[in-house]
């Protein structure tokens, strides 16, 4: 057994790491917030540094430009969402019941994350598409790329199932993707209180439709 201490340099430069990885999370939070609020052309590196309660220096330390920060923001919540529609360990089996806990988790970050999904929306980036007002670094691209992707795969494993019918899986994708985001810009999601009874609506409307249902 090794009961030697860390060396005092690695514990330094450890927690010298943590504290910029701290730094750089607080920039991001705040770019965020001041992006949906003024938008992205009048924000300013200044605005973020003050929300953020830091020097103009330190956004510098960490990014490059104004443009820099948001590639960084779109890449990690892109990520992040990306994730939110992936299956997880204890997501049930069957399509429908996982497809309600995925849509949950996605109406659960954008409830977390509302100046993100504000961006996505003001800049065409929810459909996957290329931002035409502003041009996202390559990674940052990717990421959108990627966000559309797990729409497509969550087509592609309806299909599977069997619990979607097989009509153009980029059609659907879109659907599906129009369907949260409606969920998300109404005045009713900011006061609905039961985020899976809201999911469960969402999944039901989207697989089911809203017409009556009859006895056969």
């Amino acid at each position: 057994m090794n009961l030697r201490s860390p060396r005092p340099g690695r514990t330094t430069a450890r927690r010298r790491d943590q504290a910029r990885a701290l730094f750089r999370d607080g920039i991001l939070e705040a770019a965020e917030r001041v992006f949906a609020e003024r938008g992205v052309q009048a924000t300013r590196i200044q605005d973020i540094a003050q929300r953020a309660r830091v020097a103009v220096g330190t956004v510098y330390n960490h990014f490059d430009s104004k443009d820099d920060v948001l590639g960084a923001l779109i890449d990690e919540r892109a990520q992040e969402m990306v994730a939110c529609l992936g299956r997880q360990p204890d997501d049930p089996p069957a399509f429908r019941p996982a497809f309600e806990r995925r849509v949950e988790r996605v109406l659960r970050y954008a409830d977390g994350h509302r100046g993100f999904c504000a961006l996505l929306l003001a800049h065409g980036l929810g459909n996957g598409q290329p931002d035409p007002g502003r041009v996202l670094n390559p990674k940052a691209r990717r990421r959108v790329e990627k966000l559309r992707a797990a729409w497509l795969a969550l087509v592609d494993e309806g299909q599977a199932d069997g619990a979607l019918a097989m009509l153009e899986r980029n059609q659907l994708a879109s659907f599906f993707g129009g369907a949260v985001r409606s969920v998300i810009l109404s005045d009713d999601f900011e006061a609905t209180p039961s985020l899976p009874e809201l999911a469960a609506l969402v999944a039901r409307l989207v697989l089911d439709g809203a017409a009556t249902r009859r006895a056969s």
